[in-house]
């Protein structure tokens, strides 16, 4: 796990600090789970050039999506299919959990991903 740092200090945002918790610890688990072999994870925090968010990024170079599964994964119960079911253990809430989590702060949740590439989750939290 690398974390690149935050180009500014890091704000005070009033939020469920457990929840939130959560919603990274699902998104790191998965960029684990999806990672053959040793997983290759980046953390990066920062404020978005509009100053209206507190970003995280968390990219790893894991297995990767097409587009079609990047617009389901954030439903409940789906799962990536990965060949073997049996290999990766889950239900598929997880990701369903953390954008209804960042949702009810007024947050944004996004994936960019390609197969084989690689996937970059960001979350995005209100600063006012």
């Amino acid at each position: 796990l690398h974390y690149d740092g935050c180009e500014e200090e890091i704000p005070e945002i009033p939020c469920d600090v457990a929840r939130m918790r959560q919603v990274f610890l699902n998104i790191l688990d998965n960029a684990n789970k999806y990672s053959p072999g040793q997983p290759e994870i980046t953390v990066r925090t920062y404020n978005t050039s509009d100053g209206r968010y507190w970003a995280v990024d968390i990219t790893d170079r894991g297995l990767g999506m097409n587009k079609s599964e990047t617009k389901k994964i954030f439903e409940d119960f789906y799962r990536v299919p990965t060949g073997d079911v049996h290999n990766i253990k889950g239900h598929g809430l997880g990701l369903a959990y953390s954008k209804k989590i960042v949702e009810l702060h007024g947050g944004v949740i996004e994936v960019e991903s390609s197969p084989g590439k690689g996937s970059t989750f960001t979350v995005k939290i209100p600063l006012d």
